[in-house]
């Protein structure tokens, strides 16, 4: 019989030295939450060792969702090479799953062209792409000012809203930023916001980020609500009646394996509908 090609590392032992080349994004982070609680770590992660300790290169979603779930340990798979090879794999990994953006893919040949000090050459030969590939996302992550870049990597705001950010100077990206903010804007509006500032002439701009007028006018009113909570709510009385109901010896007829899963699975679900219903 072979050997297994993964090994269980410990949670604490994994570093993240490569989590600010990815993008944290709120919902796949609370939806890989709810994966891991309900079915346990699906597909283990890819590690590299570097200076005689494992380093996340692919699974950071699954260690965050892990430590949080209290997991000790994670199915993993230790790749080879060094720092170069562990930047590349994040890159290709994530390339065929098709879960980074042209954002991150930015920070990842940014770092190999500042940090590891490769010719755009020798990215795109590591990368095995052509120069331009490297081009254009070394460009887009330079003319990233340093306070979108740091509300992306925190996920305070999407890659849209930061891509659009993105064709603004540098120094006038803090001042968008701050009235995308203020008013919640989506990435369409932000895209709207950047168009008007290219547009007009710099005495405008104050004026147009104190108070985006064309752009709050053009809002769409709330979608209406749907009787579709009404049936929600009936059906949750029904439930609630149905619960109450259930004696102790009724469960004490029950197999607490099958039962409790389940009923940890709806006391998530009805604390998230909890949380985002009190939240609005």
């Amino acid at each position: 019989m072979s050997e297994s090609p993964y090994i269980t590392i410990l949670t604490g032992t994994i570093g993240e030295r490569y989590a600010d080349l990815r993008i944290i994004q709120p919902v796949a982070e609370n939806a890989m939450e709810r994966s891991m609680r309900n079915y346990g770590q699906l597909t283990p992660v890819v590690v590299g060792q570097v200076d005689d300790r494992y380093e996340m290169v692919d699974g950071f979603k699954r260690l965050r969702a892990g430590r949080k779930l209290g997991y000790e340990g994670l199915q993993a798979r230790v790749m080879p090479g060094g720092q170069r090879a562990i930047k590349a794999a994040i890159i290709y990994l994530n390339t065929k799953a098709r879960t980074i953006a042209d954002i991150e893919s930015a920070l990842v040949i940014r770092s190999l062209y500042r940090q590891d000090n490769l010719s755009q050459v020798e990215i795109a030969v590591l990368l095995n792409r052509h120069k331009s590939y490297v081009c254009r996302r070394l460009a887009l992550a330079e003319k990233l000012g340093d306070e979108v870049m740091d509300h992306l990597k925190l996920g305070l705001i999407n890659i849209t809203i930061g891509r659009e950010l993105s064709r603004l100077p540098a120094g006038n990206q803090k001042k968008a930023l701050s009235t995308v903010l203020k008013h919640g804007f989506t990435g369409n509006e932000t895209a709207q916001l950047v168009r008007l500032l290219l547009k007009e002439p710099g005495w405008n701009h104050p004026l147009i980020l104190s108070f985006p007028e064309k752009i709050l006018s053009d809002r769409q009113p709330p979608r209406p609500r749907k009787n579709w909570c009404d049936g929600f709510y009936h059906r949750m009385v029904k439930m609630e009646v149905y619960l109450s109901g259930i004696t102790t010896d009724q469960l004490n007829a029950c197999q607490p394996e099958r039962v409790v899963p389940v009923i940890e699975r709806i006391q998530s679900a009805l604390a998230d509908m909890h949380g985002h219903l009190k939240r609005w």
